[in-house]
């Protein structure tokens, strides 16, 4: 650390990720909740036709990117917002509607990036501690705040919460709500048809999961054509490259491939699910491409360490629950080698 850092920030600040080997080395990452399989055919080729195209800049709103997830949700363009991967489009809310000194809401554990970006924007974090049976409690929309996050399955647990009595739960929230469902396409339904309804909602898509694009940084908010705008007036000039515009095109066309990469996941988990739990596991039921596990004995440190012997990595989050692993599904020779490392 240089002395030159906000004294504000400290010396421990920022996002850890999940751990990222180099490429091939024959490891098995079931760790940062990637795709299982390689996205779709049409991908490469749509990415190399833009290629005579770099020297020039994107669309800064991403057309025809847009408009493709325009079609694929029913909504107008002008309500949708495209940005950098997930993660900037949860920046890109901070920067829109807080200011230093604002509340912002999100229930414990979740998405460790959230007290992350309220610290670096001063923002005063409120973290409402989930229920024992890891379901949502009702603070998470009754406490005051100009920004509320729910992400919908949560992470790293996995619950899901149903539309109707989510909507239920928020309907007293002020300020601006954001429905994180980076992981809803594994899930049975998208809070996305209740947008009508909520001016003040935002729903966070990203291709990074069920369409296998983790690489080219694609996410994606649903929402009001107001509060669009207001993500607009706060992004960076040209966050989306044309590469990434072209790939995630050809891979929101390709609806075969994509609902193979979900079915197989889904299938998988439920395999995964039972396997560990006939062999001692507490697993929480989970509706991501994730579970959210407890060995035998609770020594998560000791089976990730002896994973990782065997080149299997999965993850851990000391701050929340020491004691458990999240593992992402993979496919199924992934999964085998996982079962068989552990016994199970």
């Amino acid at each position: 650390m240089s002395r030159y850092r906000r004294a504000t920030l400290g010396d421990e600040f920022g996002y850890v990720p999940g751990e990222q080997p180099p490429d091939g080395g024959g490891w098995v990452k079931l760790n940062t909740n990637e795709g299982p399989f390689a996205p779709s055919p049409r991908v490469a080729a749509a990415v190399a036709a833009a290629v005579p195209w770099l020297s020039r800049y994107p669309d800064a709103r991403a057309e025809p990117l847009r408009s493709t997830i325009a079609a694929v949700h029913g909504v107008r363009p002008e309500q949708v917002f495209v940005d950098n991967g997930g993660s900037q489009v949860i920046d890109s809310c901070f920067r829109a509607f807080c200011e230093p000194g604002d509340r912002a809401v999100w229930p414990w554990p979740t998405f460790s990036l959230f007290p992350v970006l309220a610290q670096l924007f001063g923002v005063i974090e409120v973290a409402v501690p989930l229920e024992e049976d890891w379901t949502l409690p009702a603070a998470v929309g009754t406490e005051p705040g100009k920004l509320r996050f729910v992400v919908n399955p949560n992470a790293p647990t996995g619950v899901w919460l149903a539309p109707e009595p989510l909507e239920e739960l928020l309907l007293a929230a002020d300020g601006v709500v954001v429905i994180d469902e980076a992981y809803c396409d594994f899930a049975p339904a998208s809070s996305i048809p209740l947008l009508e309804r909520h001016e003040n909602w935002l729903v966070l898509r990203t291709l990074s999961k069920s369409h296998a694009l983790a690489g080219l940084r694609i996410g994606y908010a649903v929402g009001s054509a107001e509060l669009i705008e207001d993500l607009e007036a706060v992004k960076d000039s040209y966050p989306v490259d044309r590469c990434a515009i072209a790939g995630a095109v050809a891979a929101l066309e390709d609806v075969e491939h994509h609902r193979r990469i979900v079915e197989v996941v889904v299938s998988e988990r439920t395999r995964l699910s039972a396997r560990l739990t006939r062999a001692g596991w507490e697993v929480v039921p989970s509706q991501a491409n994730f579970l959210f596990v407890r060995p035998p004995g609770g020594d998560a440190v000791a089976v990730q360490d002896e994973l990782r012997e065997q080149r299997i990595l999965v993850r851990r989050f000391d701050a929340a629950h020491p004691d458990r692993l999240r593992i992402t599904i993979g496919g199924p020779e992934d999964n085998d080698r996982l079962l068989a490392a552990l016994g199970a």
